[in-house]
């Protein structure tokens, strides 16, 4: 009998590159981390093209990581800017 190699999701699956969102978030939110993000996930998709899941896998990690920090700040940031903007009067009529 031959035996079968047990597979595990992260061999198997090719990993999500991220890229559209952290374009996306770069456009939206705050460019300098999503063009972090950007770049992570070229990374992911060079290695993908490599055949190199692993370093796919890790480089997908990162991209998540930096589009979640791009989106986070750059909500963060767009939140105070309308709180200071409505303190000066900005919204008033």
């Amino acid at each position: 009998m031959t035996e079968i190699e047990p597979t595990t999701p992260e061999t198997t699956a090719t990993p999500r590159t991220y890229l559209w969102w952290a374009i996306g978030a770069t456009a939206l939110c705050f460019l300098p981390l999503g063009l972090v993000a950007v770049w992570f996930g070229l990374r992911t998709m060079q290695a993908v093209d490599r055949d190199d899941l692993a370093a796919a896998a890790r480089s997908s990690r990162i991209a998540r990581r930096w589009l979640i920090a791009t989106a986070a700040v750059g909500l963060v940031l767009n939140l105070l800017l309308l709180v200071i903007f409505g303190l000066m009067g900005a919204f008033s009529s």
